[in-house]
Order: structure tokens, then C-alpha cells, then sequence
């Protein structure tokens, strides 16, 4: 899944919650009763038309989210849950992974520029003819640094 399908996921997940705040717009056993209220898939489609945002990776977190041994969706929202708290409890069980999948691949985005940008730098200086005299060109990584102390400090106590 890529990164801005679960930014999409988080985003529709968002407004399932918002859409089903107190309840007054559920109901089982139909997609829409014609009066405002949706069943959970009846309400990701017309959620998905209003706002332009694809339901498919929010669908992905919420069958994820469901109890083992669940036949999907449809059957849950029309027979397994009780109440609305219980969808209520799904939803939110399914935004956690979906926010914290959000967020890895924001900082693998992040690091994937870093990257690139020393190897730029690096690639420029080549061209330019101004290497460092050192092996390692180009900045290093924050956790590269106290690598290296260490290193260094290993090979004084050796010397």
C-alpha cells in the first residue's frame, strides 16, 4: 500500500467518524434507508461521492480491525454488531494501524530525500572536483555520527 493510500484511508476512516458521530446515521440491514441513515458500506460509497476520497484502503484497515472468524463487512454491520459503539470501536481499531502506517512511510519519504539529496551532493562535488578528503562524502545520518565517535574512540584505546 502506498503512501497516499493510507493518507486516503486515515482520511476516509476520519469521516466515517465523523459522518457516524452519535449513531443517528446508522442502520443494518439496507445500504440507505432514504432518510439519511447508511449501514457501514452504504455509507463508504456515498462518503466516497461526496468527498472524493477513494474507500478502498479504508475498507483494507476495517476488515483488518474486524473479530477473526467475521465473513466481512455486510455480515458484521447487519448482524454481529449490537450497538453503535461497536462500529464505532471498529472504526477506530481500524484508524490506529492506518495512522501509524501513514506515518512510517512519511519518514521513509523523509529519509528517501535525505538520501537523495546527498547523493547529489555528492554526484556535484564529484563533477566540481571538490571532494572532501575524507572516504565518506556528503552529510551524515544522525545515528552515523555516534557510530563513528564510537569507532574512533575504540581505535584510540587500542593505539
Amino acid at each position: 500500500m502506498c503512501s497516499g493510500d493510507t493518507n486516503e484511508a486515515v482520511q476516509m476512516l476520519d469521516i466515517l467518524l465523523e459522518f457516524f458521530s452519535n449513531g443517528a446515521h446508522w442502520t443494518r440491514g439496507r445500504y440507505h434507508d432514504g432518510q439519511g441513515r447508511y449501514c457501514l458500506i452504504g455509507a463508504l460509497h456515498y462518503l466516497r461521492r461526496k468527498h472524493h476520497v477513494p474507500s478502498g484502503p479504508a475498507v483494507y484497515f476495517l476488515q483488518a480491525a474486524l473479530p477473526r472468524r467475521t465473513c466481512g463487512l455486510v455480515y458484521f454491520n447487519d448482524h454481529r454488531w449490537r450497538s453503535f459503539e461497536e462500529l464505532r470501536a471498529v472504526i477506530r481499531r481500524a484508524r490506529a494501524p492506518a495512522l501509524g502506517e501513514a506515518e512510517r512511510e512519511r519518514a521513509a519519504a523523509a529519509v528517501k530525500r535525505w538520501l537523495l539529496a546527498a547523493l547529489k551532493q555528492e554526484h556535484t562535488a564529484r563533477l566540481t572536483g571538490n571532494e572532501p578528503p575524507t572516504s565518506h562524502t556528503g552529510p551524515r545520518a544522525p545515528g552515523e555520527l555516534a557510530l563513528v565517535d564510537t569507532e574512533r574512540a575504540r581505535s584510540r584505546q587500542a593505539a
